[in-house]
């Protein structure tokens, strides 16, 4: 009987939306994706209208909810394609997916649009947010989507309460809806109070009477931006390079594109323009025909493709804090990467193939490349290299995030000492103990792939300990000269921040001291990026995503145990236990025989008894890690940090009531400065894949107060005066309930539902582009509470 009722309202829903069609067709006409490109040709005063005042609304008010591959409904808006693409009803972010979904095509490296592009995007389940019938003033908007979302929000604006009821669902994990135009009817009925912006303030008269008339004239907008002759000179320097015909050229520029197409590539310093590396069939002097793999080692050819270019095309997408990783490509790195890849003496006598197995391992395929030359190109910009895993393609990363602790500090070995460890020779005969997920990404899941992962890896760290003891390391050779300096580059140590499921990467060691710490190598720093980067597929099915997770665990062991083998030997099982304390037996077993035990007393003389405190700040002035953190505040700097710096010791239970990641604007006399409260929440262990909340040590959480904006899903808002502040730190740090954080936020915060949120908004963002240029985008919204 209930597969009848079922059965029943799926025919009645489904009938209800062949209504709709039947009555959109007789007032507007057949949609059709033709119907937009009528506008091709238009005069250049539409477009310069678009980007002058309808972009600035669409950033603002739409990109900060829509801009990354969680977006809802996958609408993604920071760029025309993207709008003109439209939603789809499907979840890119599924963890209960068994087949691997299908894989759209990328519009960030999309170069043109054509009808034929749209209509796949049609097949693909996307539909139309804009008019696709029938383009006239009525049409354009009575039949548009967005124009109907926006309409309804002014019919049923935001209630008049702090705290909006539960009829918004703001749960990362709410149960979407997303219709189309012949659906909306229907949608206005259910939820009046779902119109856009959601849970968040209506737009100005101003702004929606600017969209509303953007709209009715057809949705013009802007064409891309074209290159200057100037990036065109550099992106001909580049093209040269990067399609030299040698086979030692060839092998190169694949692996530099591997490692950079996530890259938001710029020429100067001041950043003026970005541009993204992608794979053409194109050479260089015509039009970029982009080639769209799943993954950048997936074979570019094809039966109608034989030859492969690197292009560089130019982002015009608004830049998103989320997904913005800047690397510099002017002359000072073509120059370098010249050094290290394309004058160094070696030969590449064949070229790898494509096949998924040994693609997927970088130590297979690149074997030709010195593997100290790899290492400095990863290494000198580190902070880009681990990022990558951090702002890459996951937007929702929680069961790949929970894989590591809250707060952690990163050094590195000095490329110059590599042979302390490994050669190239070594690295290719053990290069099949290095396989990664990726090579069986598209099998089922299986229970005994953490023991298969375990045992190849406790066979690595074997042969690495054999190489060691062949090579007789002492104990004068395991000391700070293992670790790079930098030399004055600030790439030299790294802070990570997790915020649950994302997190943040800053030059430095910022913060306290952390319960952990990593020292990575070579060859840990390349299975990363080909694990959680270059390997990871946002589309894939569970048990990719699952064999990605529990094969970090000993990436992550790793890391951590070369740190540990760097503290007194008396002292090492001690504090590794102690970061994994619960853990099950299995894994007991592997963890607790690791390769630090067997290595020499370190040679580093110690004068206190908390050695691992001590190794911190030696690491930090060997590095001088302390001149490149801009973010840890200080006491002595001002008064605003004196005050603030007194939240630093707050520790404990109280610190759970808070959100992950929360900016306090202090407004003074001399301007505005931003601040971050970042909760760092502590673990008995992060080795295990589920039950994260029945490892969770709140008595041990603790607060990190930053100088400027550190994180990009903001949680909260504070908004205080410099007379405030005091008032504030003091409510803040005696918080012992829920009451306490509301009554809190009821005095200094900006709610989502504030009537000033969007001044708010926009006076923050005006102040991270204008005091963190080299790292600002939009902050996504898709985070903040409802408290």
């Amino acid at each position: 009987m209930r597969t009848f009722h079922y059965l029943l309202l799926f025919f009645f829903l489904s009938g209800c939306a062949t209504l709709g069609v039947l009555e959109y067709d007789k007032h507007y006409g057949t949609a059709d994706v033709e119907n937009r490109f009528q506008h091709s040709n238009l005069a250049t005063d539409a477009q310069s209208h678009f980007k002058k005042e309808v972009q600035p609304i669409l950033d603002n008010r739409c990109v900060v909810c829509h801009g990354c591959y969680d977006a809802p409904c996958q609408l993604k808006m920071e760029n025309p394609i993207g709008i003109e693409r439209g939603a789809n009803k499907a979840l890119v972010y599924n963890g209960e997916r068994l087949l691997t979904a299908n894989n759209t095509q990328s519009i960030g490296s999309t170069t043109k649009l054509t009808p034929d592009l749209m209509n796949q995007f049609r097949n693909e389940g996307f539909f139309p947010v804009l008019n696709e019938r029938q383009q006239s003033k009525q049409a354009n908007t009575q039949a548009s989507v967005f124009y109907q979302m926006l309409a309804l929000k002014q019919k049923h604006p935001l209630p008049n309460d702090s705290i909006l009821s539960d009829d918004f669902d703001f749960a990362l994990d709410r149960n979407q809806q997303c219709p189309t135009i012949e659906e909306f009817a229907q949608y206005e009925k259910n939820y009046p109070l779902a119109g856009m912006p959601y849970g968040l303030p209506a737009l100005s008269t101003h702004e929606h009477r600017t969209l509303t008339d953007w709209l009715e004239k057809g949705a013009i907008m802007s064409q891309p931006a074209q290159v200057t002759s100037a990036e065109q000179d550099m992106i001909t320097r580049w093209e040269k390079l990067l399609n030299g015909e040698s086979k030692k050229e060839q092998l190169v520029s694949r692996y530099l594109f591997e490692h950079l197409y996530l890259a938001n590539l710029y020429f100067d310093k001041n950043r003026s323009s970005y541009f993204k590396l992608v794979r053409s069939s194109t050479p260089s002097g015509e039009p970029i025909d982009v080639i769209h793999t799943r993954r950048p080692f997936d074979s570019p050819f094809s039966t109608d493709k034989t030859q492969v270019f690197y292009r560089l095309v130019k982002n015009n997408d608004t830049i998103i804090a989320k997904r913005h990783m800047p690397y510099p490509f002017g002359n000072e790195k073509y120059k370098r990467l010249t050094e290290l890849f394309y004058t160094a003496d070696y030969s590449v006598e064949s070229l790898p193939d494509y096949q998924l197995k040994t693609a997927s391992n970088p130590f297979i395929t690149f074997k030709d490349i010195p593997a100290k030359s790899r290492y400095k190109f990863l290494l000198e910009q580190s902070q880009f290299s681990i990022m990558n895993f951090i702002k890459g393609p996951v937007c929702r990363g929680q069961v790949a995030l929970n894989v590591i602790e809250d707060h952690f500090w990163v050094a590195f070995h000095d490329p110059e000492t590599i042979e302390a460890y490994h050669t190239d020779e070594f690295i290719v005969e053990n290069s099949d103990l290095l396989q990664l997920p990726a090579a069986t990404s598209d099998k089922t899941i299986s229970l005994l792939y953490w023991r298969q992962y375990a045992k190849r890896q406790e066979e690595y760290i074997n042969k690495k300990l054999e190489y060691i003891e062949k090579i007789n390391l002492k104990q004068r050779d395991l000391d700070l000269n293992l670790l790079w300096t930098g030399n004055g580059n600030p790439n030299a140590t790294l802070t990570v921040f997790r915020h649950f499921d994302s997190a943040s990467v800053l030059q430095g060691f910022v913060g306290q001291a952390p319960k952990t710490a990593w020292l990575i190598s070579y060859p840990l720093l390349e299975r990363i990026h080909y694990l959680l980067v270059a390997g990871f597929d946002v589309y894939g099915n569970v048990g990719h995503q699952l064999k990605t997770r529990l094969y970090m665990d000993f990436l992550r062991m790793e890391a951590e145990s070369a740190f540990i083998a760097l503290l007194p030997a008396k002292d090492r099982k001690r504090i590794h236990e102690h970061w994994y304390r619960d853990t099950s037996a299995a894994i007991k077993d592997y963890i607790f025989s690791d390769d630090f035990h067997q290595l020499p007393e370190t040679n580093i003389h110690y004068k206190t008894d908390n050695p691992k405190t001590e190794l911190y700040q030696l690491i930090k002035t060997h590095t001088q890690g302390s001149v490149v953190d801009n973010y840890t505040i200080s006491a002595s700097y001002n008064d605003i940090e004196k005050s603030f710096s007194m939240l630093n010791y707050m520790a404990g239970e109280s610190i759970a009531i808070l959100p992950q990641v929360s900016y306090v604007m202090v407004n003074s006399a001399q301007g505005n400065q931003v601040y971050s409260l970042i909760n760092n929440s502590a673990h008995s262990n992060v080795a295990h894949l589920f039950s994260e909340a029945n490892r969770r040590l709140p008595s041990e959480d603790t607060l990190t107060v930053t100088r400027g904006i550190v994180g990009t899903y903001p949680n909260a808002f504070f908004e205080i005066s410099a007379d405030q502040i005091d008032n504030f730190v003091s409510q803040l740090s005696q918080i012992k309930s829920e009451q306490d954080y509301r009554t809190l936020k009821d005095n200094y915060a900006i709610r989502r539902s504030s009537p000033n949120f969007w001044p708010f908004a926009d006076k923050l963002h005006q102040w991270y582009f204008t005091h963190q240029p080299t790292s600002a985008g939009l902050l996504d919204f898709n985070r903040l509470e409802n408290r």
